[in-house]
């Protein structure tokens, strides 16, 4: 089997077309004056200065905008294209310049000048449903697909819950040993190589062509549609490679203001974000407090739960996808284990913060933070320990979740068993302190996602597959090369996979929820078979998948993480990191353990590194300076044991990888630092400074 990616020598030589690349025939440029102010009234928008700029084509307000249209979102219609009336962050985009050039518009979208009269900030989760708080939005439940309604309090994006209160709480009175602990996690962004950027060219006869940092190119399509009022037959999706994602891009993005400005100026409108501007402006991971209270009965079993998270869901609710317009991973947090009554509220509030969206395996790694780490705590306080508390309640096959369904199989145990059995390989400096922690994550597999797929011939004896998914750097093309390559006998060098406009397939899901190899191999399979029966004159055999499921199943992993702690200064080194990882079978070994690799990563970076310094309604960390990310240099030692012979989904008999070790390296990490000092960190990132003083003062932080 062939394992080089289809596009690795397009981006090592720079080939690759990004959206920034593309070049139109008489294209401007735009560029925005945003909100200095979280939140504000406008009253006075000064353009006069900046439209008479040479070079400007125009400067636009929300009373510009073509036919009123203003409020667009992934669900939720509440995101202005641009502000009317006032700002709920830092950030908000309140007039938009058209100019021959980017460095003219972006001069002159400075010299706009805004008059604001300041109006009270809220700055937390916390502030935000106090009685009495100020309303970031009047009346949030008459927005277009609002999940919301005005009995369920002030300032709520959504709530979702699963089980019985009552029931939970009558389980943790009759419990032998109980935690209730709260913690903690920040707002975070997802680290993608490109910024956001937009092309709109929108023609007189009702036509708009768009190429954009976006992964689910028949939603934009959808979306663009609705907001302006558009054929969604005129409306084309162009195809163009993506610089990463990890959930950042399945958003409109900039999409509906530049397709504004283009129906304003007749000519193609181009934006392309610097990277504080991305920090600043674009939807990242939510920040979290999660109360956790978990009992056990004189045996170590679990007897039930209470999970309550809230979760900062910034100013607008119009990145989330789901109808719920909530995060899937917070309501599983404790599906791996075996939890009689189990009680979950996940409730997302507005406030003046950046407005947050999905972000690799979204809710998750908070969820398993919050959770891995109340259950190490309840094993260890109990005497119970935290392996065995681990080991008795993790599920075996034929149980049922907490949500009451029986997946095909359940491999916890074994996974944690493989973890724990990797042996030993890095040692702690002298002097410092040594610990290890273990943290479990399970996940449901997604269901076969709608998609559609084109086999056609090419010149000869090519193959040519025509597919709507970008290729965001996770490898999806490949798996349709080598699906292809595999089935039809042929060589890799003789099929070519190239993802074509929206107005050349009839549909796709997008990409994301770790569905895209699910996705891509059930079209493939259907495909082959199709290609092999067809008659010798035939060109081409077209698929279209439904939604649809082989059964529930799932996969586990297991991060253990070893680590050392200066005793004298709380420094924190993360030694190595194992995954053991639970899968069926494999396409494409190297991006399968690319996904696990990179998945570590990201939740290293989530445990000790990422936090965008949310203060006030502020965000301070607006340069790759101040927001962190592991380099090369910090990774520690990545250990990767897999854990084969699963039963898997789809016609080749697959696991999804994706979203598996990210999730629980976080609570790995803080397990491991209480393994070495006794000093439990329940605030991420977990910093030197927590670490000491818990250490100095026998407390938790």
């Amino acid at each position: 089997m062939s394992e080089r990616r289809i596009d690795a020598v397009a981006k090592a030589t720079g080939a690759a077309k990004y959206t920034a690349d593309v070049v139109l025939e008489g294209m401007t440029f735009a560029a925005v004056k945003r909100s200095d102010y979280p939140s504000a009234l406008i009253e006075d928008i000064d353009i006069s200065v900046a439209k008479e700029i040479e070079g400007v084509l125009g400067v636009f307000t929300s009373k510009d905008l073509p036919g009123g249209a203003n409020l667009y979102g992934r669900r939720v219609f509440d995101v202005p294209i641009l502000a009317e009336e006032r700002v709920r962050r830092v950030g908000d985009p309140i007039a938009a310049v058209v100019a021959t050039s980017r460095e003219i518009a972006e001069a002159a979208a400075e010299l706009i000048d805004v008059t604001y009269k300041e109006l009270p900030v809220v700055a937390t989760a916390r502030d935000a449903i106090k009685p009495g708080a100020p309303l970031i939005h009047e009346k949030p439940w008459e927005y277009k697909g609002a999940v919301v309604t005005p009995e369920m309090g002030i300032n709520i994006q959504s709530i979702d819950t699963h089980g019985s209160r009552e029931a939970a709480e009558a389980a943790l009175r009759g419990a032998a040993h109980i935690i209730d602990e709260t913690y903690i996690t920040p707002g975070d962004h997802q680290g993608y190589i490109e910024p956001q950027a937009c092309i709109a060219d929108y023609h007189p006869d009702g036509s708009l062509n768009v190429w954009n940092t976006n992964k689910s190119p028949y939603r934009l399509r959808d979306v663009l549609s609705a907001v302006f009022s558009l054929d969604p037959k005129k409306v084309e999706i162009m195809p163009t490679v993506l610089g990463g994602d990890f959930g950042g891009k399945g958003s409109p993005g900039d999409a509906p203001l530049c397709t504004a400005l283009s129906i304003l100026v007749g000519k193609p409108v181009k934006m392309v974000l610097r990277y504080s501007e991305d920090l600043l402006s674009t939807d990242g991971r939510h920040a979290s407090e999660i109360r956790v209270r978990l009992g056990v009965d004189k045996d170590g079993k679990l007897v039930g739960g209470i999970f309550e998270a809230l979760l900062d869901g910034g100013s607008y609710a119009g990145f989330k996808p789901v109808n719920t317009v909530n995060l899937h991973g917070i309501v599983d947090a404790a599906i791996a284990y075996r939890v009689p009554e189990f009680f979950v509220e996940s409730k997302i509030v507005y406030t003046n913060n950046q407005p947050k969206g999905h972000m690799r395996a979204p809710g998750s790694p908070q969820a398993a933070f919050a959770f891995e780490s109340a259950l190490d705590e309840l094993g260890r306080r109990s005497g119970i320990g935290a392996i065995k508390i681990r080991e008795l309640n993790l599920l075996s096959n034929g149980d049922a979740n907490p949500y009451g369904t029986v997946w095909l199989e359940n491999r916890g145990k074994e996974v944690l068993s493989l973890a724990l059995s990797q042996p030993r390989t890095q040692e702690a400096p002298k002097g410092w302190l040594y610990g290890e922690g273990i943290a479990i994550y399970a996940r449901s597999m997604a269901a076969v996602p709608k998609t559609s797929l084109r086999l056609r011939k090419g010149e000869n004896g090519k193959v040519i597959a025509e597919v709507p998914i970008p290729e965001n750097g996770a490898g999806g093309q490949t798996v349709v090369r080598e699906m292809i390559r595999s089935g039809l006998g042929i060589d890799s060098d003789k099929i070519e996979v190239k993802q074509v406009s929206t107005s050349l397939l009839p549909t796709d899901a997008g990409v994301g929820g770790s569905r895209v190899s699910l996705g891509v191999t059930v079209a493939v399979a259907n495909a082959i078979k199709l290609w092999k029966e067809m008659p010798a004159d035939q060109e081409l055999v077209e698929v279209t998948t439904s939604e649809g499921s082989d059964g529930p199943s799932g996969a586990y992993s297991a991060q253990l993480a070893r680590v050392a702690v200066d005793p004298a200064t709380g420094q924190l080194k993360v030694l190595e990191i194992v995954s053991a990882v639970d899968v069926a079978e494999i396409v494409n070994p190297k991006a399968h353990q690319m996904q696990i690799d990179g998945g570590t990563v990201m939740g290293y970076g989530f445990a000790v590194m990422e936090d965008l310094l949310e203060d006030g309604g502020q965000p301070w960390a607006l340069s790759m300076g101040e927001f962190k990310l592991p380099n090369v240099a910090d990774i520690p030692k990545l250990t990767t044991a897999l854990l084969r012979g699963g039963k898997g989904v789809g016609p080749n008999n697959i696991k999804a990888v994706g979203e598996l070790a990210n999730c629980p390296t976080g609570a790995a990490i803080a397990n491991a630092v209480e393994d070495a000092t006794g000093a439990r960190i329940r605030k991420l990132p977990v910093k030197a400074e927590a670490i000491y003083w818990a250490m100095k003062e026998g407390v938790s932080k």
